[in-house]
């Protein structure tokens, strides 16, 4: 194995090793202070592969998991999908730098937005929404501290009042690179795409490879050919209605829904990139624009949108579109979809939505904006029939259900359906057969920065670096790059090795595949 000194990306702790760490109690509180706080922002589409690698810096005793309550403090169910936050002694042996050893450290991942809010608030220095984490704002149960909210993010009214309580992040994780994060689709609600000036703040490493994939509720045929050609039509409003891509499909509600992220998340601009040709070209009609919630959807009724009084989207009008903050939010919304029930949630303007799926008997017929780090989540139920959350990964320009549980790296095994086009698996993505993939970047400020409240920032150094940089040195491994949705990055590290694959964008999304290593 040849390794290069390219530093590589990082990012969280999740539930893999939240019920794992509740066997053992730290021997400190969950509210005292830490040696170290980390504070991460981006990307959610690969939250449950890089989960597995900060689980591994705590020791035995375990640590103390948080979540945000979604703003429902006495309901349960719907927490996590915006921060999670963990709190443990780090180990104190060989595996770790000197300087960590045996240090007790708070790590909190902000995912609200994806992965621009681990690009543009960096090099900014802003400070954003983040957890509440004290024992008057957060709830105990099931072994999770379950915490409010506390801030305001940049763009939002009341932003740039002195008692804005938000934090700056320490570093950030992207899908996709910086430069891709461009006005109008893939920046953030109320902000502006950076400078080169501001880019120039930042250290940018490359990190591992991603799929990202397609998606469908079960009730789209499993034999329903899904091109990419149609796949991106519907993703851009330019087909509205299933019986266009599949003339089978005549019952029940024949409306195309788009369950698909927020302007400013990773996946939702890796799809830009992938469906629309943004912002790799777009000169004489070189790209298209993706459709929006409110401006594309048939049904929007209205509403305040509070809580009280969300924004109302009517589904069974037509072709709907919905903007989910995280990746959970686009799972929730097609299981949804799938089961007729509503879909509530907080849009990246601040405003409480909900799509009144219940307002039909049938089931609609969604597809998503999701990576393959989901793919444990539409895997539930037995193999070869129809998962039980209502939803799969298809295969791209062809039919079938793709089942992450029954590939390997020999091969791939679709469980429903014809079984034609390309799996998302990952003997695929090694060796570049599934382009439908992006390379991850972690990004931190290398200058100090003065931001709008006059905080002046300082670039990451002494200790708060030493664990940035284990993290970078650990997420680029091949060790940590064993689930079905990821690959590490030659030259970094090179084939034949398990789990690398055989070439690379080199970073830039809008260059072509290179194979660097023979099969």
């Amino acid at each position: 194995m040849k390794m290069k000194q390219i530093a590589t990306a990082a990012a969280v702790v999740c539930g893999a090793f939240a019920s794992q760490a509740q066997a053992q109690t730290p021997t400190f509180g969950p509210y005292d202070t830490p040696d170290l706080k980390v504070f991460l922002t981006g990307a959610t589409a690969p939250d449950n592969f890089l989960s597995s690698i900060a689980g591994q810096l705590f020791d035995s005793n375990g640590f103390y998991t948080f979540q945000d309550d979604n703003g429902t403090p006495a309901n349960f169910t719907d927490d996590g999908r915006l921060y999670r936050a963990f709190y443990g002694t780090t180990k104190n042996d060989s595996t770790l730098p000197a300087s960590l050893r045996a240090k007790k450290v708070l790590f909190v991942k902000r995912s609200k937005g994806g992965s621009v809010w681990g690009v543009n608030p960096v090099a900014r220095a802003q400070r954003v929404a983040t957890l509440n984490m004290t024992a008057a704002t957060c709830v105990l149960n099931s072994s999770i501290y379950r915490c409010a909210e506390k801030g305001i993010d940049p763009g939002l009214t009341g932003y740039t009042a002195p008692s804005n309580a938000g934090e700056v992040s320490d570093f950030g994780v992207s899908d996709v690179e910086p430069a891709l994060f461009k006005a109008p689709h893939n920046v953030e609600f109320g902000q502006d795409q950076l400078t080169n000036a501001e880019v120039g703040r930042l250290d940018v490493k490359s990190a591992n490879v991603l799929m990202m994939g397609i998606v469908a509720t079960n009730s789209v045929p499993f034999t329903t050919h899904l091109s990419r050609g149609d796949y991106g039509s519907m993703l851009n409003g330019l087909v509205f209605d299933w019986k266009q891509v599949d003339p089978a499909i005549t019952t029940g509600n024949t409306q195309v829904v788009v369950c698909r992220r927020v302007n400013g998340s990773g996946t939702q601009t890796a799809y830009n990139w992938f469906f629309t040709n943004f912002p790799c070209q777009t000169a004489a009609g070189g790209s298209s624009a993706p459709a929006r919630m409110v401006d594309n959807s048939f049904g929007v009724i209205g509403g305040s949108g509070t809580p009280a009084d969300p924004v109302v989207i009517d589904p069974t009008a037509g072709y709907t579109v919905v903007e989910n903050s995280t990746s959970g939010n686009v799972r929730d919304c097609l299981t949804r979809a799938q089961s007729n029930t509503d879909h509530t949630f907080v849009g990246d303007d601040g405003k409480t939505y909900q799509i009144k799926f219940s307002n039909s008997t049938s089931p609609f017929r969604a597809i998503g904006v999701l990576s393959l780090d989901s793919a444990s989540s539409a895997t539930s139920g037995t193999i070869g029939a129809a998962p039980t959350t209502g939803w799969s990964f298809r295969m791209l320009d062809g039919a079938g259900i793709f089942d992450a549980r029954a590939s390997s790296l020999g091969g791939q095994v679709v469980t429903q359906g014809p079984g034609t086009g390309l799996a998302p698996s990952k003997s695929n993505l090694v060796d570049g057969r599934y382009d439908f993939a992006v390379e991850l970047t972690l990004q931190r400020r290398k200058v100090a920065v003065t931001n709008e409240h006059g905080d002046a920032v300082a670039a990451p150094t002494g200790l708060k670096l030493d664990f940035i940089n284990e993290f970078i040195r650990r997420v680029g491994d091949p060790a940590f790059n064993t689930s079905t949705a990821v690959a590490a990055l030659p030259p970094t590290y090179s084939p034949p090795t398990a789990n690398v694959g055989f070439g690379t964008r080199n970073g830039n999304t809008c260059s072509p595949w290179q194979r660097l290593f023979p099969q």
